[in-house]
């Protein structure tokens, strides 16, 4: 659910996810950092302010 969230509105922040999964804080924080250990997902900015967008894949 979530990668689809993203891929239709570019991105998405940890309060989105906990509504959009109906998950708490800490559950919504596991879930987006297994995302990007697993390079799915990049975090942009930090703290209160971070969003989640697909990971870009560049080609050599």
């Amino acid at each position: 659910m979530v990668l689809a969230y993203i891929d239709k509105h570019g991105s998405i922040k940890r309060a989105d996810v906990m509504d959009l999964c109906r998950i708490t804080k800490d559950q919504a924080y596991k879930l987006l950092n297994r995302l990007r250990s697993s390079g799915q997902i990049a975090q942009i900015g930090s703290r209160k302010g971070a969003v989640y967008e697909r990971q870009r894949q560049y080609m050599r």
